[in-house]
């Protein structure tokens, strides 16, 4: 009994140590990813003449793009999320676009830092499911993957959020029954 209690506990702190070796190794990635990222962009605003045409033109007067550590933390967008936790992503995503300026990059660039807060399924789901026209600006890109989201979602929730809706204190009748019409028509 004591001999199971000791290779239990040595077993334990294997695995404790492993799960710290594999958060460091996942630091290091992601400060080399941003180091990349960061050198990326600095080279493509000092050199906008270098980007082909088909890129897009970065503006006469570049603004410099930096990648802060916080900014590039952002939370990645699981597959598993369901609607309201792909509304709270995407307030968040275009918090981070604020912040880094990704609009001044070429679309090429904004749609590879998109994919790059994806998992490996949203990531597929985006290349071979998601109908978006290759020249489509990020806007256009969120809207379709919010409209695959609420595609694949069950009617049964549609519909007991359509029979449970209340108008909210301050809301106008005609709003609310304008929300009321558009939900029916979803279901």
């Amino acid at each position: 009994m004591e001999n199971q209690v000791e290779q239990l506990t040595a077993l334990l702190v294997q695995q404790a140590e492993m799960a710290r070796q594999a958060q460091e190794e996942s630091r290091r990635r992601e400060g080399r990813l941003n180091d990349v990222l960061e050198q990326l962009i600095s080279r493509q605003v000092g050199n906008p003449g270098r980007e082909d045409s088909q890129a897009g033109a970065v503006e006469a007067t570049p603004q410099h793009v930096k990648f802060s550590p916080s900014a590039a933390l952002t939370p990645h967008l699981s597959s598993s999320a369901s609607l309201r936790e792909f509304d709270a992503w995407r307030h968040k995503f275009r918090g981070y676009v604020a912040l880094t300026k990704v609009t001044s990059l070429p679309l090429v660039q904004q749609k590879a830092i998109l994919t790059s807060m994806l998992d490996d399924e949203w990531t597929r789901t985006l290349r071979y499911v998601v109908d978006v026209a290759d020249g489509a600006q990020l806007e256009e890109v969120l809207d379709a993957m919010e409209a695959h989201l609420r595609g694949q979602r069950n009617v049964i929730v549609d519909r007991r959020e359509f029979y449970s809706g209340v108008q909210q204190q301050g809301e106008a009748f005609d709003d609310f029954l304008c929300a009321i019409k558009e939900m029916r028509m979803q279901i």
